[in-house]
């Protein structure tokens, strides 16, 4: 059967996150002309409820654009994304606080409070800002994530040895209960987006989205879709106040890093980071930007993003 990606912007998902800092696309010798892969035709639709989805048998990225989570993709063998949600925007201090707070009464602990963009307190109530939630680890998202989805009523996603995880624990790295946690891929809750699915939904689940990767071909058009260094004053802004992208998404390009589910090189104590943040210059926040940290490291320029599984899309044909 084929599988249908579901990207939603519902304000279910409205949770905000920062993310650090991105590495400059790699050039390569191949073009995308030359690649000749193409993706199946789309269709995109909103429903009743809002929903804004895209439908899609199966998605390939170019061979050439070296950097991508598709780089292996070919005709040959096409990158599948099960169907999932995504939010709108990164998850941002209110929200993850109003979470935190909740989770530390529940039985969560967590290594960082977490901070109201760059320039806030650590654990600080929120100001009424929609800044996203910065200086957290890799390890402090997935706990929340899981209390999110307590808190909310739906099934926590990351297991450890056969229970919730609950814990951001202070073990060496790649030793953490987090990064040997296990995904119940039948849970409804939320969870850090793959590469492969932050990469699908930045790009506007277009392959060849080259006018978006470079936003808009022009650096003096940067301004319009992403904070970077050459607007954003060193410091991070309230999300959803620069363009949206195709799939209505917004800061998939700069203001904060946004931490990725992926090991980096397949190393468990080091996770992928995309997008760039607003400390990079325009050329360094494109859709294929890339960088990654230590699981328990956390920065002033990272955040994250949640997505779901859409458990009932999964059989259509």
């Amino acid at each position: 059967m084929k599988k249908l990606l579901i990207i939603s912007i519902s304000a279910l998902l409205a949770a905000t996150m920062i993310t650090g800092c991105a590495s400059k696309p790699k050039s390569s010798a191949k073009t995308v002309t030359e690649s000749k892969k193409e993706s199946k035709k789309r269709v995109i639709f909103v429903t009743a409820d809002g929903f804004s989805k895209n439908l899609l048998e199966v998605v390939t990225i170019p061979a050439a654009d070296k950097d991508s989570a598709f780089a292996k993709a070919s005709e040959d063998n096409p990158v599948d994304l099960m169907a999932f949600y995504i939010s709108q925007t990164e998850t941002t201090y209110a929200r993850w606080y109003e979470v935190y707070t909740w989770a530390k009464d529940n039985g969560y602990t967590f290594a960082n409070p977490g901070r109201e963009g760059s320039a806030g307190v650590d654990g600080a109530e929120p100001t009424g800002s929609e800044q996203p939630v910065t200086s957290i680890s890799w390890r402090d998202t997935v706990v929340w994530c899981n209390a999110a989805s307590e808190k909310d009523g739906l099934t926590p996603v990351y297991k450890y040895n056969g229970a919730v995880l609950k814990e951001s624990d202070n073990a060496k790295d790649g030793d953490g209960k987090a990064e040997n946690a296990i995904i119940d891929e039948n849970a409804s809750g939320y969870r850090l987006p793959t590469e492969a699915e932050w990469e699908f939904t930045a790009r506007g689940g277009d392959p060849y989205s080259e006018n978006w990767a470079k936003l808009y071909g022009a650096e003096d058009k940067a301004g319009s879709v992403a904070w970077c260094t050459e607007n954003s004053g060193e410091t991070t802004h309230d999300v959803k106040t620069k363009a949206e992208n195709p799939f209505g998404l917004y800061d998939m390009n700069g203001n904060v890093w946004e931490w990725c589910y992926n090991p980096w090189s397949n190393n468990p104590m080091r996770r992928t980071m995309r997008g760039g943040s607003y400390r990079k210059p325009a050329e360094n926040v494109t859709v294929v930007s890339r960088d990654y940290a230590p699981v328990s490291r956390k920065y002033d320029d990272v955040g994250f993003r949640v997505v779901k599984f859409a458990l009932s899309a999964r059989d259509a044909k």
